[in-house]
């Protein structure tokens, strides 16, 4: 099954809030058009059409702009979380909405363009050719780079649709939770991602750790299993209590996703994303 894609809107945005106070950050435009739309085209492009805006900060605002927006192949739904329950909370909260298992989630300030969900087995160059280019970095990914190259080529070596890669990644790694990782040179604001040679999580490192490394890009695939042990009502954070305890349960993996890793997060992100964007189009 095609997933259902939730995106997390409930931050407020604090770093950029003082540029664009009358709007939430998923509408701070980017090149002429709302970051959001520009996550909406991604996921249409991909082939996913039920989307979830689980919504917090400013929710009405997001309402405006879904009532304004002319229609399209996608199916959109909203979600106002009552308080602020954090990622995970919040997906807790819109749990009884979402109709596929798994589901698609991304956080609401990063884009990753060249990621493809669709025909995947494209992102594999991208991710190790900039392996290769970090061999500075990466010294001790050698072997590791190989291995993890030819288990990734046996998962998507059959895979011709996205229900064939979505069901492909659940079986090899049933009830387990799935995020994205792309290898970056310059990881000092991020935290980065530790994994062995079978794709499994094995640590979570603080910011500014090391130069590079493999940063989570905000996108996850996420089992109903994972969403039912959710706490229900209470806020709970996905990266910093969720992915911790999956991880030491050896119940969380990395899927490849080729640089770049744009981030809105920050004013210096922002115009870093703005930038590449524009020089694409």
């Amino acid at each position: 099954m095609i997933p259902h894609a939730v995106i997390l809107l409930g931050g407020k945005g604090t770093r950029i809030a003082a540029r664009f106070p009358d709007r939430p950050k998923c509408l701070v435009p980017v090149g002429g058009k709302p970051f959001l739309e520009r996550q909406l085209d991604w996921l249409k492009a991909n082939g996913i059409a039920d989307v979830l805006l689980a919504a917090g900060h400013m929710a009405d605002v997001i309402e405006a702009h879904l009532a304004a927006r002319p229609p399209d192949a996608l199916r959109i739904t909203l979600s106002r979380e009552p308080e602020p329950l954090g990622t995970g909370g919040a997906l807790k909260f819109a749990e009884p909405e979402l109709a596929s298992d798994p589901v698609l989630v991304l956080n609401g300030d990063s884009l990753a363009p060249a990621l493809d969900v669709s025909t995947p087995w494209k992102n594999l160059p991208g991710f190790f050719h900039a392996m290769e280019n970090f061999s500075d970095i990466f010294p001790r990914y050698g072997k590791f780079s190989a291995d993890f190259s030819t288990l990734w080529k046996k998962v998507f070596h059959a895979v011709e649709n996205p229900d064939g890669f979505f069901h492909t990644v659940e079986k090899r790694f049933p009830q387990c939770g799935k995020l994205f990782v792309a290898p970056i040179e310059e990881a000092g604001r991020y935290g980065t991602v530790e994994f062995d040679a079978e794709s499994r999580v094995t640590a979570f490192r603080e910011k500014a750790d090391r130069a590079g490394g493999f940063v989570n890009a905000g996108i996850y695939l996420l089992p109903r299993g994972i969403l039912a042990d959710l706490p229900d009502g209470k806020p709970v954070s996905l990266e910093t209590e969720i992915f911790p305890a999956l991880a030491a349960e050896r119940r969380l993996a990395v899927l490849p996703c080729p640089p770049p890793l744009l981030d809105m997060g920050t004013p210096e992100g922002l115009a870093a994303m703005e930038t590449f964007l524009l020089n694409r189009e």
